[in-house]
């Protein structure tokens, strides 16, 4: 996924704060591994400290797996907002949606949502590894504390 602002996929869609802390932690873990070296050693030693070395390093090796394979079938290049930023985009929001629905066991929406971001054939294997990631994600979030801040409840909002 690329830090492009602008563009088809970047679109804000929702903010960290409004998901389930599990699932901010998902889209947090993938800024930061995709922001290079030393994102991936800070998503390396939550996995490592809340998971343990043995069953970390499986669970890393899937979600990196889950990354690189979205990224290199993606239909177009992904977008993904900064580490900082407490926005959601709309491509952060299918990987989201994906992991959500696969860890619970929905595979064939889970291989529906996959299709919006691979081609058909690449779909299936997306969605099996993203239900062993969000069970991962699950756990590392129930052990650890959320990377993010907590900031106060949002204002209520009128849409029309």
């Amino acid at each position: 996924m690329t830090a492009v602002a602008q563009t088809v996929g970047a679109s804000v869609v929702g903010r960290l704060t409004d998901i389930a802390p599990w699932e901010a932690e998902l889209i947090l873990s993938m800024r930061f591994w995709m922001d290079g070296p030393e994102g991936q050693a800070a998503v390396w030693n939550g996995f490592a400290r809340t998971l343990g070395a043995t069953e970390g390093r499986v669970a890393l090796r899937g979600f990196e797996r889950l990354l690189s394979d979205l990224c290199t079938f993606a239909r177009r290049p992904l977008v993904r907002h900064g580490p900082g930023c407490t926005c959601i985009g709309s491509d952060e929001a299918l990987l989201q949606t994906l992991v959500r629905e696969a860890a619970r066991g929905d595979h064939a929406e889970a291989v529906m949502i996959a299709s919006l971001l691979v081609p058909a054939r690449h779909a299936e294997p997306i969605a099996v590894l993203a239900a062993r990631v969000g069970k991962a994600m699950r756990q590392v979030a129930q052990r650890a504390p959320r990377l993010q801040q907590d900031s106060p409840p949002p204002e209520p909002r009128t849409l029309h």
